[in-house]
């Protein structure tokens, strides 16, 4: 899978028309989900689409893997799209949970770009510890090197990767 990953925005069908963000959201303590895709035209960011879908997940959480639990639904949530609003497939995507940033380098982003054919950027809300990147490791990139506004700092990882960016 990892050679089929796309890592260089230059890959990305250009100009982008449409970006959309994946998301999956449980009722606590249970297997009941909520899953949402939004599209937005990237140009204005006016929302052009909205598909949600209740579901029942009874794969088990299971850190690394959570591609194995999350992907089929969102795969339902991509053939939704393709019947209700095939002109509206979005170039990229942005979904919780870590791309290239994976000990395997397949995270869910990863994971679901291949089975998608969508590039997908992961956008993680924790700092996964792997390949010598730790909060700690971060804090400190950005301490010494801190990013000025709109600007972004590169997290490389021991084995010479970008891992993804602060």
């Amino acid at each position: 899978m990892v050679p089929s990953i796309i890592t260089d925005i230059d890959q990305i069908e250009q100009p982008i028309k449409y970006i959309a963000g994946l998301d999956i959201s449980f009722v606590k303590e249970s297997n009941k989900a909520v899953a949402s895709m939004i599209i937005f035209e990237y140009e204005t960011l006016n929302i052009v689409a909205k598909i949600s879908i209740y579901c029942i997940i009874n794969t088990p959480y299971i850190s690394g893997y959570l591609a194995f639990r999350e992907a089929p639904v969102f795969m339902k949530i991509i053939d939704i799209q393709k019947k209700r609003c095939p002109h509206l497939v979005p170039q990229v995507i942005l979904m919780d949970g870590n791309g290239v940033w994976h000990p395997r380098r397949a995270g869910i982003a990863s994971h679901f770009g291949v089975l998608s054919g969508i590039p997908c950027f992961g956008v993680s809300k924790k700092v996964l510890n792997t390949d010598g990147i730790t909060r700690e490791k971060i804090e400190e990139l950005l301490a010494k090197k801190a990013p000025e506004k709109d600007q972004y700092l590169e997290v490389n990882g021991d084995s010479g990767n970008i891992l993804g960016i602060a």
